[in-house]
């Protein structure tokens, strides 16, 4: 499935660096310009246990469900050394200051430590002789940007919906949901994309973020043609949709922060893209999506709440699963809540998470049908900084798929690993 290819595969170095605090390398004068290197490198041990429902013809799907053993409908266990939800990077940024103009290009690239095949996500169970892992090249952009007016972003970034959900997710620093995408290891798992929020994405764009009015600022970007994929064999894709190429998407975000003892953000978000087909036969639609979310912090605790809610934006990635066998629009909304503790001098964070993405039946989807009705997880996790800069992390990830008609698939995933920011 063309779906499988660079999907899921998450997270953004820079904002997420800037996040845990890590400087990289430190600035380094080339001529008139500023150089840096970044990044991080991590792996895990991950032992996963996958149970589907049974039937005497050797079980039952849920199709698009992202708990393992979902899509082969039979039970399976897989171990893995393997890396998590956000990739290992190498990213490099250079910056130039001319009067009150600021710019700079940045480059990132993503490899797997799990054998692949190359700039996809999902290798195989079991890896074999003169094998390759996966490697992506996700950030390749430049900007400019100015003192009083804001800045202007061109190339392939994180998009904006669904951003600060998934930048808040505790597992970017763990494994999360494995599922039988990502079994094999691959570049990553999938974290909670999918059981909790819409994935982000790395998108073509031209962007627009405002200055900072006190702690209020805005993004809008314009955002290459996306397509209709499907995990589901009930869903259309591109091809079978007819679609035509000649609609950008458009993103928005608006967000405030505040500062102290009592610091936070919440924001809202929203995704728009017209569908349009060629075939007569099929009717064109729409994809418009919203989202809402708060963090706040007080003393060591962090709290994260995300809610998300669209017609034809699909579930998982934007456009997957979005339309039934007959290119109708289906619902989808999803929500997940976090709790973090962080204990003083020692610097261990322990957290827990609920999440779940839904995904309604469009007009043509019978009331019988085995398309996933909702996918959930619950994950513990506990993250303990050795250093400023290397993090040792154990998870424990249950993730459930329901079907319409009531098919049922588990994953229990276990995690032990470390991160290390440079």
């Amino acid at each position: 499935m063309n779906v499988r290819k660079g999907l899921f595969a998450c997270a953004s170095l820079g904002l997420l660096l800037a996040s845990q605090g890590a400087s990289g390398f430190g600035m380094m004068e080339v001529g008139e310009w500023k150089v840096e290197f970044s990044g991080n490198v991590n792996g895990f041990i991950s032992d996963v246990k996958c149970e589907a429902d049974s039937t005497p013809a050797g079980g039952t799907q849920v199709l698009a469900g992202l708990a393992c053993g979902s899509l082969t409908g039979t039970d399976y266990d897989d171990n893995n050394i393997r890396t998590g939800l956000l990739p290992s990077w190498l990213g490099f940024h250079a910056e130039r200051t001319e009067g009150s103009t600021k710019y700079g290009v940045t480059l990132g690239f993503q490899p797997g430590i799990d054998g692949a095949n190359q700039g996809g996500i999902a290798g195989g169970p079991i890896d074999g002789a003169l094998g390759l892992n996966a490697s992506n090249f996700r950030q390749v952009f430049l900007e400019f940007s100015g003192t009083n007016w804001g800045g202007i972003k061109i190339g392939r970034d994180l998009g904006l919906f669904g951003s600060d959900a998934i930048l808040s997710d505790m597992t970017l620093l763990g494994v999360g949901t494995v599922s039988d995408l990502t079994r094999g290891g691959g570049n990553t798992s999938l974290g909670r994309i999918g059981v909790g929020y819409l994935y982000a994405d790395w998108k073509g764009q031209v962007q627009y973020s405002s200055p900072k009015f006190g702690g209020f600022s805005f993004n809008v970007a314009i955002v290459d043609p996306w397509g209709l994929g499907n995990i589901s064999p009930t869903s259309m894709n591109a091809a079978a949709f007819s679609q035509e190429g000649s609609t950008y998407g458009l993103e928005g975000k608006a967000a405030f922060a505040w500062e102290g003892s009592f610091n936070g953000k919440v924001w809202v978000s929203a995704i728009n893209q017209s569908l349009k087909t060629t075939n007569a036969a099929l009717s064109d639609q729409d994809a418009t999506g919203y989202d809402v979310g708060a963090k706040v912090g007080f003393g060591g605790f962090e709290v994260v709440g995300y809610y998300y809610t669209g017609e034809g934006i699909g579930s998982a990635g934007f456009l997957v699963d979005a339309v039934d066998s007959a290119g109708n629009a289906r619902d989808s909304e999803g929500m997940y809540v976090q709790a973090t503790f962080k204990l003083p001098g020692a610097g261990t964070k322990f957290g827990v998470s609920f999440g779940e993405s839904k995904l309604d039946r469009g007009p043509a989807d019978p009331v019988t049908t085995s398309l996933f009705e909702t996918n959930e997880s619950v994950v513990v996790g506990i993250y303990h900084p050795l250093t400023s800069a290397l993090n040792l992390v154990a998870e424990y990830t249950q993730t459930t798929s329901t079907a319409h008609n009531g098919n049922e698939a588990e994953e229990t995933a276990i995690a032990i690993g470390a991160i290390l920011f440079y």
